[in-house]
């Protein structure tokens, strides 16, 4: 079972938004077919979290301030119903990613570059925001990177989080300081990217030895190295296909639950790249490019068996099922569904 989120209306960073909300579809493993079980109206639930025990999800509403936002818990119920526990306001504009370490819930706000951290209750219901971090500076691209833009939050180490930055060009690393409960700024375990690249999205390998930070403006990978305490960027690939001479779109990133492969969609080339994890240098070599079907592959995610992957075409409004060859990792169409204006794809 996994569920979808979409842009919903006017003000989304869509041609034409027109989803219903989060969508709860339900995969057969065997078939690939997939069935939509049933829809929860929200405004631009951009990005879905769910708890580690699957009792809870948690989705933002991606818009300006003015518009009064706000990130909604939910119960999840027999055949993935959700029912609504509580909302919080999002004191930031166009809140696009969100993430759960340990009792909090953090949310990153990218035209604001903001961070903010809600505490989440013994119930799943959110309290009211004890935290906001704003990020400062200006980037290389004057057109994308005039102000901060906060774009991720990664858990790592039980107590940290990288909040990825595409103005900064950076993932900045926090922990949680064990007296006060906030976060603090660890500044020697930032990932710096080259400049004008504009970090997005990223991934660590399971044993978070290496990250790999997603650039959206230039479209490559950078694997950086922190066994040494510090990291250190041992590669640059790039996931546009050779081929390919237009507008780059880097989105998502995700690895294989195997460890073996890594995927990194292109909205420009609506493509999703496949690497082969090498296990000895633990370096990229690139395997397949493979087009999405669609418009706008804005995100994609695996099931947790690795045999599936499926991916959201936002422009289109299609999500691409896809069968997971598990000797190269490459990908094999299984089916073409209609979903209006998908961008998330959350697995239960």
């Amino acid at each position: 079972m996994f569920y979808t989120g979409s842009y919903t209306q006017q003000g989304a960073p869509a041609a034409n938004p027109t989803g219903k909300g989060i969508g709860c579809f339900q995969l057969n493993s065997e078939s690939g077919a997939i069935e939509l079980l049933h829809n929860t109206l929200q405004r631009n639930p951009s990005y879905l979290v769910i708890s580690k025990d699957r009792n809870h999800l948690y989705a933002v509403e991606e818009m300006y301030e003015s518009l009064n936002p706000q990130v909604h818990a939910y119960k999840i119920e027999k055949k993935g119903q959700l029912t609504l526990l509580n909302t919080q306001k999002i004191n930031g504009d166009y809140a696009c990613h969100l993430a759960i370490i340990q009792d909090k819930l953090v949310v990153a706000c990218y035209v604001s570059g903001s961070i903010l951290s809600y505490p989440i209750m013994e119930d799943g219901r959110l309290a009211a925001c004890e935290q906001e971090i704003k990020h400062e500076g200006v980037g290389l691209n004057q057109k994308r990177q005039e102000a901060p833009h906060a774009h991720m939050v990664y858990p790592f180490s039980n107590d940290h989080i990288y909040v990825v930055d595409l103005t900064l060009d950076m993932a900045k690393a926090y922990r949680i300081d064990s007296r006060t409960g906030q976060w603090k700024k660890t500044p020697a375990l930032d990932i710096k990217i080259e400049a004008g690249s504009g970090a997005r999205h990223m991934v660590m390998d399971n044993k978070e030895e290496l990250a790999f930070v997603l650039s959206e403006l230039t479209g490559e990978i950078f694997v950086a190295d922190l066994r040494g305490g510090e990291s250190e960027i041992v590669q640059k690939i790039s996931f546009v296909p050779r081929a390919y001479l237009g507008a780059i779109g880097g989105a998502a990133i995700r690895m294989h639950p195997s460890g073996e492969y890594l995927y990194a969609s292109n909205r420009g080339s609506d493509t999703i790249a496949i690497f082969k994890v090498d296990k000895g240098s633990r370096k990229l070599t690139v395997v397949a490019h493979q087009s999405t079907e669609g418009k706008t592959p804005r995100d994609f995610n695996m099931d947790p068996s690795g045999e599936w992957l499926i991916a959201a075409n936002q422009d289109s409004s299609t999500i691409a099922v896809f069968e997971i060859n598990e000797i190269d990792g490459t990908l094999n169409l299984n089916s073409l569904v209609e979903v209006e204006t998908p961008v998330n794809i959350c697995w239960l």
